[in-house]
């Protein structure tokens, strides 16, 4: 007789009881067009749940991360760009400033009843160490016409003038030379050796050191009278009825220098 309490037994009967449980369930899914297996995954489903990815809301965020530092980015770049466009502003206005200071200064001092005023640039240096200017024939300049500083001083003078373009010799060239007068009415030969201007007298009306300003005059062929050198603070000799006196040069040249044209009307 076989022991129906045998251990080994009641496994075998799992066993069989499973497979039948199985199959049944097998046929019962077939049967019913796997219902009863889409039924039990929905279930299974509810009990745990797959977790939702956030991959798109973390690539989103790292999106608008990416854009809200690039916009930083590229208004820091306008800023910049309009500061320095401000600071250019301002250079050209203090340059605008410096130059109407400058033409005022010069109006001042002449009457533009009688001469016309132009101001002028460098256009080249030539070998002879005299400038090439704008200005010429088209203003109305000829030879001798003066050339001033901002302070209305003698700077140099036209020595050949074209169309539109004119050379002028500067108290700093070598060879420079004019004429002048002071108030007593005594001549003078002024010239450069590019450091220092000499001033020594042609003829002497007065024999006096008194004399301060050395002008142009009309009788030189110049437009009017213009200061060349003021000889103030500068000692003048005199002896064997001559005058004679040594200035340094303190004015400087370059392509942005404020330099005048004065002619007649």
């Amino acid at each position: 007789m076989i022991d129906s309490n045998n251990p080994k037994r009641r496994v075998y009967i799992f066993y069989i009881l499973g497979i039948i449980l199985s199959a049944t369930t097998l046929t019962v899914d077939i049967f019913s067009e796997k219902s009863l297996s889409k039924y039990l995954n929905e279930k299974l489903s509810l009990l745990s749940p797959i977790p939702i990815s956030n991959n798109i809301d973390f690539n989103f965020s790292s999106f608008e991360i990416f854009e809200t530092k690039s916009r930083l980015i590229n208004e820091n770049i306008r800023l910049k760009n309009e500061v320095i466009e401000l600071r250019k502003l301002k250079i050209e206005n203090e340059k605008l400033k410096t130059e109407i200071n400058a033409n005022n200064s010069v109006t001042k001092e002449i009457d533009a009843a009688i001469y016309d005023i132009f101001k002028t640039s460098i256009i080249f240096k030539t070998i002879t160490n005299e400038y090439i200017i704008s200005g010429g024939e088209n203003l109305n300049l000829k030879e001798k016409d003066l050339v001033i500083d901002k302070n209305s001083y003698v700077v140099g003078i036209v020595t050949k003038v074209n169309q539109d373009r004119s050379i002028i010799s500067t108290i700093l060239n070598p060879n420079f030379s004019i004429e002048g007068i002071d108030k007593y009415g005594n001549e003078y030969l002024i010239t450069s050796d590019t450091q220092s201007l000499f001033i020594n007298s042609l003829s002497l009306e007065a024999d006096s050191t008194d004399i301060k300003y050395i002008y142009t005059d009309i009788t030189f062929g110049h437009p009017g009278q213009f200061p060349i050198v003021d000889l103030s603070s500068t000692q003048v000799n005199i002896a064997n009825n001559k005058i004679r006196a040594e200035q340094s040069i303190n004015f400087r040249i370059n392509y942005f220098s404020d330099l005048y044209l004065i002619n007649t009307k």
